[in-house]
């Protein structure tokens, strides 16, 4: 199944994280009951048809997507930024996806590699002549 990220294009599945309905986006307010939350929380419909989930682009551009797609059929209709994401450029919309990119990551890796760890050896012991019996 391919996603189109907004901002990376199309991707595998495998980049993404699920994380469930769009519900998570509003939640219930703070005077309401305990039933409230309990529904939001554990309580989900499971729609055949179209319906629409939150995903992260873990292995990508970190942004979080809101993905209809129909359960039916597996078909993914599209996808939009959720809140407060920046748009894509319009260069990179229209370009093809680099298959050789490696995606980046929220928590890159540094630049600099710490020193290589080096254990000392133990001091040589001086060898014992044997002796002629």
């Amino acid at each position: 199944m391919k996603i189109p990220c907004p901002l990376c294009g199309p991707r595998d599945r495998r980049e993404f994280y699920y994380y469930g309905s769009p519900d998570y986006l509003s939640p219930v307010a703070a005077d309401a009951d305990l039933d409230a939350l309990d529904n939001q929380l554990f309580l989900r419909d499971n729609i055949a048809g179209q319906v629409q989930d939150l995903w992260y682009h873990e292995g990508g551009c970190a942004a979080w997507l809101k993905v209809t797609r129909n359960t039916i059929s597996h078909a993914v209709l599209g996808a939009e930024l959720v809140m407060g994401a920046q748009a894509a450029p319009k260069a990179a919309a229209n370009a093809a996806p680099n298959p050789a990119a490696k995606p980046v990551s929220a928590a890159a890796k540094p630049a600099v590699k710490p020193a290589p760890r080096t254990v000392a050896k133990p001091a040589a012991q001086p060898k014992t002549p044997k002796k002629d019996a």
